[in-house]
């Protein structure tokens, strides 16, 4: 990655003590669980600790965490369910617009789905820009600061080394390799980390749950040309004709419109989801946000390279596709692109399910990652598991099932 895409971290704090933004929704929510929720603490000053009450219950660390930590002038908002001293770690990334209330079902039922003698650790994190990751209240983000798909990259593997690693209290670190599990652009982000981060050790697997296979509009040498380049402050050019598109953009009617195309299971698209992604968008820098995702140029690699890294150069990191069947926007066509990237790679099929299938159809993803990770981490000895209990998730080879996608291999084919 050039240098230019990357801007040097600021010093290491630890988890620190944060006012959350969360919906009416999200609180009502965290008041009715049964486990305690712990907020990890410690000062702003990156040379401070936490203090020895904050350290005694962090120590608990079989129950629910919900903490900050600052990255760029950000507060970072994560989550962790599980035994921190698991030995197995899933980390989730979120698609566009949502944060880790989308994998509620994941941080609540997965960890204890592999029993005491193979436990599970399940972190999630939101983006700088989405979910609660903003910078403080009454701040910006810093000039030259840019909402992109190589900020999301290095923020994630900052998060992985420094605060994961540390087991979010940190601490010492300790080996903990994980398996990145992501949702549209979070499956995007999981394979663009896992085939670049500088620590090749540290990624055991990627599991991409309706990846996108593609974010932003323009190359990095387009971006020369263009008038801005998504690097804040935001333009007044820019700013003012985008508010009122913003505006209604992120109306609760307009919001629930555009998540009913792409779940095939309606009902899970209630007030609470709705609400959950709007209130990010309240936020002072928001629309900054926004505009600098749209004006952000691609990645420094496409998709195609970043798995063909996995397949050639880091055969040690494991691949699954869990891809929704009914997803109009990513359909299956594009899961057997990545199926035909990676031969090697798991593929799952979910019926009845659109674009989300961790939230659409938690407990049948719950059950494929939880097996998929336990057959890794024996060694992958026999066959991959064939899927769910239910049948809804099944094992398949991603052959092409109708004309568009017999059409779109023979074009594959002939290259």
């Amino acid at each position: 990655m050039s240098a230019a895409a990357r801007v040097a971290p600021s010093p290491s704090p630890s988890p620190r003590a944060a006012t959350p933004r969360p919906s009416r929704a999200r609180r009502a929510r965290c008041a009715s669980r049964s486990r305690v929720v712990v907020v990890a603490r410690a000062s702003s000053n990156a040379a401070a600790s936490t203090s020895s009450a904050d350290a005694s219950s962090s120590s608990h660390d079989d129950e629910r965490v919900d903490a900050r930590y600052r990255w760029r002038g950000h507060d970072v908002h994560y989550e962790r369910s599980g035994r921190v001293d698991a030995s197995r770690h899933v980390v989730l990334l979120h698609g566009f617009g949502v944060g880790t209330f989308h994998y509620e079902s994941q941080l609540a039922e997965l960890p204890m789905m592999m029993g005491e003698e193979a436990q599970l650790c399940v972190w999630a994190i939101d983006l700088v820009g989405q979910g609660a990751s903003w910078p403080p209240a009454g701040e910006a983000a810093a000039p030259g600061f840019r909402y992109s798909v190589e900020t999301w990259r290095d923020q994630i593997e900052d998060f992985l080394e420094r605060v994961h690693l540390a087991g979010g209290d940190g601490g010492e670190k300790k080996k903990r390799a994980v398996y990145l599990a992501g949702n549209s652009l979070g499956g995007y982000l999981a394979t663009y980390v896992a085939a670049s981060c500088a620590n090749e050790d540290l990624i055991r697997g990627v599991i991409l749950l309706n990846a996108t296979p593609f974010w932003a509009f323009t190359s990095a040498d387009d971006a020369k040309w263009a008038p801005w380049k998504g690097a804040l402050p935001t333009p007044r050019w820019i700013r003012a004709p985008l508010r009122l598109y913003w505006d209604s953009f992120r109306s609760a009617a307009n919001v629930k419109g555009l998540l009913s195309l792409v779940y095939d299971s309606k009902e899970r698209v209630d007030d609470a989801l709705v609400e959950n992604i709007i209130a990010p968008t309240n936020d002072a820098n928001a629309l900054d946000a926004f505009c600098s995702v749209v004006w952000s140029p691609k990645a420094s690699i496409d998709f195609d390279e970043m798995l063909r890294r996995l397949r050639e150069e880091r055969r040690g990191v494991k691949i699954a596709l869990m891809y929704g069947r009914e997803d109009p926007w990513v359909v299956p066509l594009w899961g057997q692109r990545a199926k035909r990237a990676a031969p090697a790679a798991t593929y799952y099929e979910i019926e009845k399910c659109g674009h989300c299938p961790a939230h659409e159809s938690p407990r049948v993803v719950n059950e494929l990652i939880a097996k998929y990770v336990d057959w890794c981490e024996r060694g992958c000895v026999g066959d991959a598991p064939e899927g769910s209990a239910c049948g809804v998730g099944r094992l398949v080879d991603g052959s092409p099932r109708n004309f568009f996608e017999r059409a779109d291999a023979a074009v594959a084919g002939s290259r």
